[in-house]
């Protein structure tokens, strides 16, 4: 595999891995996640570092991207936490 199919195919899985996130389907993102992992130790195991700037410029490109996405996420969970904490203080009031 070249560095350029190499990087198509991590920004493929970085697209679908924010896919997943906007979906909530966080099964498939840790499946995707694995699969992108495996395919960069792979890569990594055969491709020696070459001091790439360009290349290494696109690697961390893709992992800001996620980290957005995963921060976002998080802040979206938060809020749904806090929301739904709010109606089960609320509704356990009809129990008593």
């Amino acid at each position: 595999m070249t560095k350029s199919e190499f990087l198509d195919q991590f920004k493929i899985f970085n697209e679908q891995i924010e896919a997943a996130l906007a979906a909530q389907n966080f099964d498939r993102v840790v499946n995707l996640d694995l699969a992108r992992r495996d395919m960069l130790h792979e890569f990594t195991a055969t491709n020696g570092a070459d001091d790439d700037q360009h290349f290494f410029e696109a690697l961390e490109a893709c992992a800001a991207d996620n980290a957005r996405a995963i921060t976002q996420m998080t802040r979206e969970m938060s809020q749904v936490q806090k929301a739904t904490g709010s109606k089960l203080r609320c509704l356990s009031g009809y129990r008593d």
